[in-house]
């Protein structure tokens, strides 16, 4: 057991002392690669060209902005027409490459969550009737009662989304419950909320072809018990209201048009005289909604003509009585028998009982039957104001300029041209009323910005910061890099007795002759070699530097290196 621990022992050490050595001879190769002259020659090089390399990866990392997520999980029509409306907007977008996610500056996020929103994105809508797929089995009625109508509302949102000028709708749906008796049974009603696009409204058109459709969705659901809203809490659906608020509305759009009407006359008009924006007009139209409607039926007794004549004439005969009075055969024969008796007898001895006659005649008299409407929208008044921009000259004596009013001949000339426009009636009480004056161009509580608060300094300052940063960078480490590059690189052991005080000549010690030219002055200029000895072999650390300094040995004193050689030659012949 022994043996065997010892013998385990024995191996790490023998691992660890491996291990050292590979260390120390890896310590070896580094230095003496370092020690090369090449290396040494091409090593500011490399450190260089690594620090531009940082320069460079840093300033582009310094141009491009943080950005953060806009919006995940989006569908892929979605994202494009969110990437569409932000390229539009100038916001610089990207999709990250790994999630596919939207990307926008950190800067620019509200701004660009703004910007979407203002045009209704993004639009994608939960799924409806797809909700049914994941009802569980087992669930109760009253789950999937809820999950039914959940689907149905969903499913009449992006039915209503789909219209036009509609950015997106939620329908709530009140179901009651079913009752044993139909007298208890409840309405079902249902309420649309509509969001629009900015400054668009819903016609009446259109709010009625949405209550038709939530209503035909629904059984047993009527248009009146459908309300719609839009995104401001006004209340378009007016099926609830009464006929004379229907009414009004319909007669204030009336108004408010025509007034449009006849202020854009008025500007077109004025515009060319006194120039594009130099002229505003308002209109006050007083109409006459009221409905009238007379019937009228007129009788002439002198026209009338005989239409029909009826005439009808009546007569009862008797027979007087013959006999003895009481007796059976006195009993008056009956009047067939006396028409008998007349017609062969010739009628003596009758007598006429009664006498009737009767005549109708009918007579068409004539009349006349006439219906008058009054026409509505009658405009009982019209009252009208124009403002016209005074014009800016250039006061001679100052040289500033200044405002000069209108002369009562222009603004005479104006008020008739307006009038004849719109059709002013001094009879009718109408009134019209031109001036002029100067406009405010410039709003005076404006919001005042310093110059080191606009973007733009932001800007200029980070990149005064990053030349800043660049210009330390190259000057502090580049430049003495590149310094050494230019400069060769002394040989190690030669370069401390190079560079020793020896060489250096005082400029005052040295005397200028009469007659010496340039050249013998710089001659005397140029510093003096330092002396190469033997002994600097044995400092040399590596083979390389031992050949360069034999090399400049024999530069130096070439002679005596020949003649060593010629007596090492002599002596081997000899």
């Amino acid at each position: 057991m022994a043996e065997a621990v010892v013998s385990q022992n024995s191996e790490i050490v023998s691992n660890e002392t491996g291990v050292l050595k590979q260390a120390g001879t890896l310590v070896t190769q580094v230095r003496k690669m370092y020690g090369q002259p090449a290396f040494q020659r091409s090593l500011p090089t490399i450190v260089a060209i690594i620090v531009v390399v940082f320069g460079l990866g840093f300033y582009l990392w310094a141009q491009q902005p943080i950005r953060t997520t806009l919006y995940a999980g989006l569908p892929e029509a979605e994202k494009s027409r969110v990437i569409d409306a932000l390229k539009n907007s100038g916001v610089d977008v990207s999709l990250d490459p790994v999630t596919g996610d939207v990307l926008v500056p950190n800067g620019s996020y509200h701004s660009s969550r703004m910007t979407l929103a203002a045009q209704g994105l993004p639009a994608s809508a939960a799924s409806g009737y797809e909700q049914l797929d994941s009802i569980q089995m087992g669930s109760s009625r009253s789950v999937e009662a809820a999950r039914l109508k959940q689907s149905q509302e969903v499913e009449l949102a992006r039915s209503i989304s789909e219209i036009d000028m509609v950015m997106s709708a939620r329908v709530h749906l009140a179901l009651p419950d079913k009752e044993v008796f139909v007298r208890q049974q409840a309405e079902p009603t249902a309420s649309v909320f509509v969001q629009l696009a900015r400054g668009r409204s819903l016609g009446s058109s259109k709010v009625e072809a949405i209550t038709h459709l939530v209503s035909a969705s629904i059984p047993n659901l009527t248009k009146e018990n459908v309300s719609v809203v839009d995104q401001n809490g006004n209340l378009l659906s007016r099926s609830n209201g009464s006929i004379e608020g229907r009414l009004s509305d319909s007669q204030l759009e009336h108004r408010i048009r025509l007034e449009d009407i006849y202020r854009s006359r008025i500007k077109s008009l004025v515009s060319p005289i006194v120039g594009v924006g130099n002229v505003n007009a308002q209109i006050n139209l007083d109409i006459d909604f009221t409905r009238s409607e007379i019937t009228e039926e007129i009788v002439d007794p002198n026209g009338n003509a005989l239409r029909s004549e009826q005439s009808t004439s009546d007569k009862t005969l008797a027979a007087k009585a013959k006999g003895i009075p009481g007796a059976v055969a006195n009993t008056p024969p009956s009047a067939v028998d006396l028409n008998k008796q007349k017609t062969v007898a010739g009628g003596d001895g009758e007598e006429l009982r009664s006498q009737s006659s009767s005549e109708v005649k009918n007579y068409e008299v004539s009349r006349t039957v006439s219906s008058t409407m009054k026409p509505s929208n009658v405009i009982r008044r019209i009252n009208a104001a124009v403002l016209v921009r005074e014009r800016t000259i250039e006061d001679p004596e100052t040289g500033l300029p200044t405002t000069q009013k209108m002369s009562e001949g222009e603004l005479l000339q104006i008020e008739k041209l307006v009038a004849d426009a719109i059709g002013i009636d001094p009879e009718r009480g109408d009134s019209l009323t031109v001036s002029s004056a100067p406009f405010v161009s410039i709003v005076s509580d404006a919001v005042f910005q310093r110059w080191f608060e606009k973007p733009y300094m932001r800007s200029i300052i980070n990149q005064a910061g990053f030349v800043l940063i660049l210009g330390i960078v190259i000057l502090g480490v580049v430049r003495p890099l590149l310094s050494r590059i230019l400069i060769p690189v002394s040989v190690p052991g030669v370069g401390g007795v190079a560079g020793g005080g020896e060489d250096e000549i005082d400029i005052d010690q040295i005397e200028v002759g009469e007659g010496e030219s340039l050249e013998d002055i710089k001659a005397k200029l140029k510093p003096k070699k330092a002396a190469i000895s033997a002994e600097m072999l044995d400092t040399a650390n590596t083979y390389d530097d031992k050949v360069a300094v034999i090399r400049m040995i024999v530069s130096d004193e070439a002679g005596r290196v020949s003649n060593v050689f010629k007596s090492m030659m002599s002596r081997d012949m000899s």
